[in-house]
């Protein structure tokens, strides 16, 4: 078929890997050979919660550039596929998945205005991953009005 597999980052509870940039990296390294044998390309996706989490800080533009431009140097922004868009109840590096709805976590609105607002990151798609309680419209709307501002 046409779908791309993708790894998603982890937020790195328990015994865990594929929650650090590098662990991603080592992932795709030992599967290469194979996956180019069988014509078969791995993406990442990028969960703004289990990446925050896992101690990546993306709250600021500041932040987001940093964590993107480490990104790119251990696997690369072609390897970017999508993102899951949801916000984190828990602190930066607590490696505790929990995911919030956008603006109301530890992450924050100016965290996601940064996100969006990344130049690299202008095409790439956004799915929501918040909680799915009702209230997800409200995360759409606060998403578009991030873009507008």
């Amino acid at each position: 078929g046409s779908t791309q597999f993708l790894i998603e980052m982890s937020a790195g509870a328990g015994k865990i890997i594929g929650d650090t940039f590098e662990e991603i990296a080592e992932i795709l390294s030992k599967i290469k050979k194979q996956l180019t044998k069988n014509k078969i390309e791995i993406g990442v996706c990028y969960d703004t919660a289990h990446a925050f989490e896992s101690g990546y800080d993306i709250r600021t533009q500041q932040a987001v550039k940093k964590t993107f431009d480490q990104f790119d140097k251990i696997i690369g922004l072609k390897k970017l596929k999508l993102i899951h868009a949801n916000d984190s109840k828990t602190d930066l590096g607590s490696h505790i998945d929990r995911h919030e709805h956008i603006g109301y976590g530890k992450i924050g609105l100016e965290g996601f205005r940064a996100l969006i607002h990344e130049p690299r990151l202008k095409k790439m798609n956004l799915v929501l991953e918040t909680p799915a309680d009702g209230k997800r419209i409200n995360d759409v709307k606060t998403l578009k009005k991030l873009r507008q501002h």
